[in-house]
């Protein structure tokens, strides 16, 4: 959702669209002209509640993979800090109701955790930027 309403809603609220592929997914976009530059790896856990809406929480920590596809050989590149992502499915006729449960259940875990939207930094944990930093210190070079 775009515009002034957005702004004071209590989620991110984004379109999502989501596919299977097959095994030569990367194959198909290195054709199209991507590069890969750095490769990461979500070890952690999902949960499914149903508040009204169905919700899906995620508890994840990143590893870093020190050579490409070497999945077995991933270092935690933060450790001791999980990355807690909540979300469910909206439509144009229930993001509302969505927003709604969505914040009720960041209330719900605020004693254990500050949940807030993408970009903004209220809540965020000193480490949260040596975190960050360590997610890019691989020696990538980002072009603008």
């Amino acid at each position: 959702m775009r515009g002034a309403g957005a702004e004071q809603l209590p989620a991110l609220v984004r379109s999502v669209l989501e596919t299977s592929v097959s095994k030569n997914v990367l194959r198909f976009f290195y054709a199209l002209g991507f590069k890969l530059d750095y490769e990461l790896l979500r070890v952690g856990f999902l949960f499914r509640f149903h508040k009204g809406v169905p919700i899906t929480a995620t508890v994840t920590s990143i590893c870093k993979i020190p050579k490409l596809h070497a999945v077995d050989e991933a270092v935690p590149a933060t450790p001791g800090i999980h990355l807690v992502e909540i979300t469910a499915p909206a439509s144009t006729d229930n993001y509302n109701e969505v927003v709604a449960a969505i914040a009720s259940f960041a209330e719900y875990l605020a004693p254990l955790l500050h949940l807030s939207k993408p970009g903004v930094v209220t809540g965020v944990v000193p480490t949260a930027s040596s975190a960050a930093a360590s997610l890019t210190s691989r020696g990538v070079t980002k072009l603008a």
